[in-house]
C-alpha cells in the first residue's frame, strides 16, 4: 500500500507559478492528490493525470468529482501510460537526490534519474508552442540538466526552505529544434 504524496509547499508553488489559460490538452506528470491537475481542470483544460501509484489515481479522480470536473487519470511510469501531443505538461516530480526505494514519492533518484527520465521522452510528447512546468530543487544538478536537455529554461518562481531552495521552471522548445529533439 502507497501513500498518496498530499500538497505542500511545493505543491502550491508550482500551481501558483503556472500561468492562467484554457482550453488546452494538459498533462500532469505524478499527480498525487490530483491538486493540480483538478485545478488546471476547473480552468476549463482537457487534462489527463498520470502517476504511478493507482491509489494517486483513485485521489485524483475522487478530487475531480467533488469538483465536478472530468479529467482522464491513469496509472503509469512517466510516459508509459499515454500518446499524442500536449500543449502544456506539468511535473513536480521527487526531486531529493535518494534512491527511490526509500519513498518514490519524494526520492527521484541520487543523480536524478527520474527528472532525466522525463526530460528524455517529454519532447516527444510536447506540441508545437507547448510548455513544461517543472519543480526543481537547489539539490538538483540543475546546471548539468539544463546542459543536457538544450531547451530554453525560465525561472518563474522560487521559495527558500530550510535546507534548499525550490524553482518552478518553464521550459520552451529553441525555435529551431524539431518535435522529435529531446529536452
Amino acid at each position: 500500500m502507497h501513500e498518496v504524496y498530499e500538497p505542500s509547499e511545493d505543491t502550491f508553488l508550482l500551481l501558483d507559478a503556472i500561468p492562467h489559460f484554457s482550453g488546452k490538452h494538459v498533462l500532469e506528470m505524478g499527480c498525487g492528490s490530483g491538486v493540480i491537475a483538478v485545478e488546471l481542470a476547473l480552468r476549463g483544460n482537457m487534462v489527463t493525470a498520470v502517476d504511478i501509484n493507482p491509489e494517486a489515481v483513485e485521489a485524483t479522480l475522487r478530487l475531480a468529482a467533488e469538483k465536478g470536473v472530468e479529467i482522464c487519470a491513469v496509472t503509469g511510469n512517466l510516459f508509459s501510460a499515454v500518446s499524442g501531443l500536449y500543449d502544456i505538461i506539468v511535473f513536480n516530480p521527487p526531486y531529493l537526490p535518494c534512491p527511490p526505494e526509500e519513498d518514490p514519492a519524494v526520492c527521484g533518484g541520487e543523480r536524478d534519474e527520474v527528472i532525466r527520465a522525463f526530460l528524455k521522452e517529454a519532447g516527444e510528447h510536447l506540441s508545437p508552442g507547448g510548455r513544461i512546468y517543472l519543480l526543481l530543487s537547489s539539490l538538483n544538478d540543475v546546471d548539468c540538466l539544463r546542459n543536457s536537455y538544450p531547451y530554453r529554461w525560465k525561472i518563474l518562481a522560487e521559495r527558500r526552505m530550510a535546507f534548499h531552495t525550490l524553482f518552478v521552471y518553464e521550459l520552451s522548445r529553441w525555435s529551431h529544434m524539431g518535435s522529435k529533439r529531446y529536452i
